[in-house]
């Protein structure tokens, strides 16, 4: 049985629409799971830190964030370094709860060494941006908001 006619010209136009759907839907699909990603920590650090900045903010984070590179990767090291002593506090035979919590305060004390590093990154950025690309600060929108 062979089909002919217009029936058979929309039918072809269906088949066509339906892969060329296809193929961009995997295309997509594709990018989104192997497609490019920031090369390191600092690198995600800054993608995730400043997508919510006027372009102008976060090439000047970005900038200030690859001068600091080394002195943010010790401060990642030192957390890495510190979650590692506090998991190892908690399967420790026998169990210590005063070397927990001593764990439990040195990670907060180098994340909290972390973020004040980025948050200088981030004021410095912003004070050497005019006023009119400091308006286009806008706060970040979480999932629920």
């Amino acid at each position: 049985m062979t089909i002919r006619g217009p029936f058979a010209a929309v039918l072809a136009l269906l088949l066509f629409v339906s892969l060329a759907l296809n193929f961009i839907i995997a295309g997509f699909t594709l990018a989104r799971i192997a497609g490019p990603r920031p090369a390191g920590d600092i690198d995600r650090i800054l993608a995730i830190g400043a997508r919510d900045y006027p372009p102008e903010i976060r090439q000047a984070i970005g900038e200030r964030l690859r001068d600091g590179r080394d002195q943010f990767r010790i401060r990642i090291g030192a957390i890495e370094a510190a979650r590692k002593r506090m998991y190892d506090a908690m399967r420790a035979q026998p169990f210590d709860e005063a070397a927990l919590e001593a764990a439990f305060a040195d990670l907060r004390a180098e994340t909290e060494a972390l973020q004040r590093a980025g948050q200088d990154v981030i004021a410095g950025a912003v004070a050497g941006a005019p006023p009119e690309v400091r308006r286009g600060i806008r706060p970040p929108r979480f999932q629920g908001q």
